[in-house]
């Protein structure tokens, strides 16, 4: 993304059906880089929704970017082998790993409080103090036909950003393999 402007956000999406209920976690790993050497660690943030559409009716997520700076792949490195180099790529400051039931629990938070729905609801992320959580409308993790990542320039001085992000691996864990029960009456 270039000549982002302060305050503007730019995101891709994927349409999808997925139940994301039986899942603990999701994760994905993030990478930024700075293509005018002007833009400094947390000018830009990423987020990610989740829900039924993108303007009424998700989770979001979101992130303030470190920036990976150039020439910091020693010679002949290997990304697949070498752990200093892959954090250095992929900083974990960057990475999505967050518990699905944090948004749950944002949902039934916000609903004690008799917040509108139509308002937008946020926290800090307790874990993490640095990225945001949000929820808009009625989303439910059972029935999730979106996924959003996008960029928003969160600089608050009026500077257009421009910067390059790779996202990789988008991934649920913690499938919860408890048995259920099935039963057949009739009458």
């Amino acid at each position: 993304v270039c000549n982002l402007s302060d305050g503007d956000a730019r995101g891709v999406y994927k349409n999808l059906n997925l139940d994301m209920r039986q899942f603990e976690q999701l994760r994905m790993n993030v990478h930024a880089e700075d293509r005018t050497f002007q833009t400094e660690d947390g000018d830009l943030s990423i987020f990610m929704r989740l829900g039924t559409d993108y303007e009424d009716n998700y989770y979001e997520y979101e992130i303030p970017l470190t920036f990976t700076k150039e020439g910091v792949a020693p010679n002949g490195a290997d990304p697949n082998e070498d752990e200093e180099y892959k954090k250095l790529v992929w900083p974990t400051e960057n990475e999505f790993l967050f518990a699905l039931k944090q948004l749950q629990d944002l949902k039934i938070e916000r609903n004690n409080k008799d917040v509108s729905l139509a308002s937008i609801y946020e926290i800090v992320d307790p874990n993490k103090p640095n990225n945001k959580i949000r929820i808009k409308g009625n989303p439910t993790l059972g029935l999730v036909k979106g996924v959003m990542i996008g960029l928003k320039n969160t600089n608050g001085q009026g500077v257009p950003q421009c910067a390059e992000v790779w996202v990789n691996e988008l991934r649920v864990s913690g499938l919860n393999e408890q048995g259920g029960v099935a039963g057949l009456a009739r009458l």
